[in-house]
């Protein structure tokens, strides 16, 4: 998953952290113009344990895996769970 640094139209930064994970083809990268806002990095263990995923990157994941264990989602943190179906994130 990855993150993005909140930036400006211009792309100068916002000093601000990121808010969530994504996918990195996620459509929350790109502006209306197509362009993409800021850059995409590989989110850190730290990121990974304390930021939600994007509901939109989760929705197409579980879409795309429908019936199989390893889609299964935790409704709490949006990290895909091990076959177990116990969240290491949240346990």
């Amino acid at each position: 998953m990855y993150v993005v640094y909140p930036v400006h139209i211009d792309g100068t930064p916002m000093g601000k952290p990121p808010r969530m994970r994504h996918h990195p083809d996620c459509g929350h990268f790109e502006w209306r113009t197509g362009e993409t806002l800021g850059t995409p990095v590989l989110a850190t263990p730290e990121q990974m344990r304390t930021l939600g995923a994007c509901d939109t990157c989760v929705g197409a994941r579980d879409k795309n895996s429908a019936g199989s264990p390893l889609g299964t989602v935790c409704p709490t943190c949006r990290q895909v769970m091990p076959l177990t179906r116990i969240c290491d994130n949240c346990r």
